[in-house]
């Protein structure tokens, strides 16, 4: 017996919802770039605090989850380079606007 393809429109790409645990939230027109990166560094933070509780619990044998381990430290590592990286471009705009004074 073969089973019937349910067809149905799909949905526009930008009406799909994206999973983004421990993403900042768009900020509204009045907050500033510092206070942004602010927020990018504390949802690092807690990205890497929880990493390390996960893989804690991991290897203390309180928990068996292997597949949810490894999620959590690589979206702590994403995170991280991420984190990294905005910094490295900061720093190159810095370098840039100093060498434009002189």
């Amino acid at each position: 017996m073969v089973a019937a393809i349910i067809t149905s429109t799909p949905a526009p790409v930008a009406d799909l919802p994206l999973a983004q645990p421990n993403v900042p939230s768009a900020p509204g027109p009045g907050v500033s770039f510092s206070d942004k990166v602010a927020r990018l560094v504390e949802s690092t933070n807690d990205t890497q605090v929880h990493a390390e509780q996960v893989a804690t619990d991991y290897a203390n044998g309180s928990q068996n989850d292997l597949h949810g381990t490894m999620i959590a430290m690589a979206e702590a590592d994403i995170s991280f380079r991420l984190l990294a990286s905005v910094r490295n471009k900061c720093l190159d705009a810095y370098r840039e606007i100093m060498r434009m004074g002189a």
